[in-house]
């Protein structure tokens, strides 16, 4: 099945956020950067935002926190590998119609995200899917046909 993966789908977080906190990576593999869809190592800084993955309305839409190196990083480049921080976590596979409303949804954990796209996407009315860190329920990447 061919796929897309895209980081930060509505464009970058506001990194002049009122709510945005500077932070520190202080252990390895617990700060995902959702611009380049790595981890941080341990000493990068990062800043933790709000963000609505959602370019457009929908009653599923809301800000959730994310990561990203302060310093910047190369942006991932869409395309269809995995990111190895999505294999190693739990996570939610939500797809959605082109309306922007729920489909399905799921939760997995990582090494079996191709199995759950491949689920989401049998439903001929998802368009895109989302896919969440299940445990603190921050966006990690949205997943598009191709």
């Amino acid at each position: 099945m061919p796929i897309v993966i895209r980081a930060l789908p509505a464009g970058e977080p506001d990194a002049a956020h009122p709510d945005a906190r500077v932070v520190v990576a202080d252990e390895p593999g617990s700060y995902p950067c959702r611009r380049c869809l790595t981890d941080a190592a341990v000493g990068d800084q990062l800043l933790l935002l709000p963000y609505d993955p959602f370019p457009g309305r929908s009653p599923y839409a809301g800000d959730g926190p994310v990561f990203v190196h302060a310093d910047g990083c190369a942006p991932h480049t869409p395309g269809d590998d995995v990111p190895d921080q999505l294999r190693s976590r739990l996570l939610a596979v939500r797809g959605y119609d082109a309306d922007s409303m729920m489909t399905t949804s799921d939760v997995v954990h990582g090494s079996l995200v191709e199995d759950a796209l491949k689920d989401a996407f049998s439903d001929q009315t998802t368009e895109f899917v989302h896919v969440h860190f299940a445990r603190p329920g921050c966006f990690a990447c949205r997943v598009d046909r191709c």
